[in-house]
């Protein structure tokens, strides 16, 4: 069991180390945000207060120990550069941010400090797996194969594993709300100890833990022979849990006027307008499926390969009709694993993630974005326990082992696709062209010392325009490519700023002699009262403009396409 174990783990610390190296960085669920956060910390060696810092309203302990392993990076903010044509179709740009060679390895300034927060959270996700498995062990003292098969599901999971490289509170706040449940489940007073305080840091990680105390006090209180000494010890690690949060809590009340900061969390989140209706619910429902899977970005806009899902429910429901199996077999011969099973085993697996799912309803009366699988994660440990008990009733004894090694093999092998397929493919550069098409107009201006325009598409009749440009020379800054529509009256129609290929390839990326290809979609009304189109070329961040070699004076070129007059 011990070697098994031991590689559950480690494959769980590659894919985790994987996941967080090969996501371009700020590309997870708020992540700028935290890392902003965490910054003001580490610069400021205090906590930032009002509502201008959107994460501010988080509980602080992630936070802080992502300041105090990176705070002596400087944790700038240079790296994080906005990319205006995110957007949220197939074939639209994913990244919310232009990845440049500031990224690049070795990684050092403020690219180093959000890899160091990343770290906090693969570590977590670690821990998460090993108490997963020790509160399995806890549970059914007799299956060791089920409490692996458990931490595999938890190790494996995909949409974990992202969430679990990010720079984000949502695994320290599951590590830590597991470790509680596991170490109530010791039922002395070490336990009671370890169990209070491990949730007390559950809520300084993420607040919404709070929802799983009653479990873990449960456990506590519920030991073999319940008795006065079983309530003490409940009472001493809600106690201790309490002591923990109270100078958050206190903090909150002197600031805000309430323990729990809702005038921060109110300023801070998209408020819902109108009741969470039947329609809104099967959203939530939808939602949550698909995301706890797996759905990876800033805004959970990658979906996996539609397989993936067809597979997960299948196994979802192979799992559901396997706790009827097991509930059959009880019923005829009293065996089975739910002979096996305590009351408070049936609080764990059901209530925990009944309690997670109505504090998430709960949230969502006044916040939308709430549909999103991470939010379940306080309660990982036991719908691990579900999926792996319910598949559990499926294999013969006999066949436990080799059953064991299939599924933790399965998993891990479909957390190395979502990998490729939901993070380098999705991300990884447009592929260079060899020239540009016959068709488009060559114009061979030179901006700067490296950077040539080739060609320009002949006509903008179609609503469209495709820049063609390449690299002479390497190319050291990030370049940036201004196009704009003018009136006959030299009055400015529109202008888009942006890196050359929607942001998806920084120019300091380049490799010599490629050809990128560069499509505009101007809007269309200001299309039709266009009758000159310019461009221009500058550095970023500093705005010095990168004058064209063949131009006639000025910053701009203008392009030699057809226009409506």
């Amino acid at each position: 069991m011990r070697r098994a174990l031991i590689l559950i783990l480690a494959l769980r610390l590659v894919l985790g180390l994987s996941y967080s190296a090969l996501n371009p960085l700020g590309e997870a669920p708020d992540e700028a945000d935290h890392y902003a956060y965490a910054a003001y910390i580490g610069r400021e060696a205090s906590l930032p207060t009002g509502t201008t810092m959107t994460q501010a309203k988080h509980p602080p302990l992630y936070h802080l120990l992502a300041a105090g392993v990176a705070s002596w990076t400087g944790m700038d903010f240079t790296f994080l550069r906005s990319n205006p044509d995110v957007g949220f179709t197939p074939t639209a740009a994913p990244n919310f941010f232009i990845h440049t060679t500031l990224e690049s390895w070795p990684w050092r300034g403020g690219a180093l400090a959000m890899h160091l927060g990343r770290l906090v959270s693969v570590l977590a996700g670690l821990v998460l797996t090993a108490a997963t498995y020790g509160l399995g062990r806890a549970m059914w003292p007799r299956r060791p194969l089920l409490a692996l098969a458990a931490a595999a599901f938890a190790a494996f999971l995909p949409e974990g594993l992202f969430i679990g490289a990010a720079m984000s509170n949502d695994m320290l706040a599951a590590m830590f709300i597991t470790l509680a449940l596991w170490a109530a489940w010791r039922r002395d007073l070490f336990g009671a100890i370890l169990s209070g305080a491990a949730m007390g840091l559950a809520v300084l990680s993420k607040a919404s833990t709070i929802a799983l105390w009653p479990v873990a006090c449960l456990i506590i209180l519920c030991a073999p022979r319940p008795s006065r000494r079983s309530f003490g010890r409940t009472v001493l690690a809600g106690i201790i849990a309490v002591a923990i949060i109270s100078p958050w809590l206190l903090r909150n009340w002197q600031l805000f006027g309430d323990p729990l900061g809702m005038k921060v969390v109110l300023a801070t989140i998209d408020r819902r307008q109108g009741p969470l209706g039947a329609l809104e619910l099967a959203k939530l429902a939808r939602g949550w499926f698909f995301s706890f899977w797996g759905k990876f970005g800033g805004a959970g806009q990658l979906s996996l390969p539609t397989p993936f899902y067809i597979l997960w429910g299948v196994l979802l429901g192979a799992a559901g009709a396997g706790w009827l199996r097991w509930g059959a077999e009880y019923r005829r011969s009293r065996q089975g694993l739910l002979a096996e099973t305590l009351p408070v085993d049936i609080v764990i697996l059901v209530g925990a993630p009944v309690l997670a799912v109505f504090s998430i309803l709960s949230y969502s009366q006044i916040a939308l974005g709430t549909d999103q699988g991470r939010l379940l994660f306080p309660a990982l440990a036991p719908l691990s326990f579900l999926i792996a008990g319910g598949l559990a009733a499926w294999v013969p004894a006999q066949r436990a082992s080799l059953a064991l090694g299939i599924w933790s093999g399965l998993l891990a092998a479909l957390a190395v696709i979502a990998l490729v397929t939901g993070i380098v493919l999705p991300f990884a550069p447009p592929r260079p062209i060899a020239a540009q098409p016959a068709q488009a107009s060559p114009l061979q201006a030179l901006f700067g010392p490296g950077l040539r325009l080739l060609a320009v598409q002949p006509s903008m009749a179609d609503g469209e325009l495709t820049l063609y440009w390449q690299a002479q020379a390497p190319i050291k800054q990030d370049l940036r490519a201004t196009l704009r529509l003018l009136d006959r009256d030299g009055n400015l129609l529109w202008e888009w700023k942006r890196s050359p290929g929607a942001g998806r390839f920084s120019t300091d990326r380049w490799t010599t002699g490629e050809v990128v290809a560069d499509t505009y979609q101007p809007p269309p009304q200001q299309l039709a009262q266009t009758a000159r189109v310019e461009l221009g070329v500058y550095t970023f961040p500093d705005g010095g403009w990168m004058l064209p070699g063949n131009s006639q004076g000025g910053e701009f070129l203008a392009l030699p396409v057809e226009t409506k007059r």
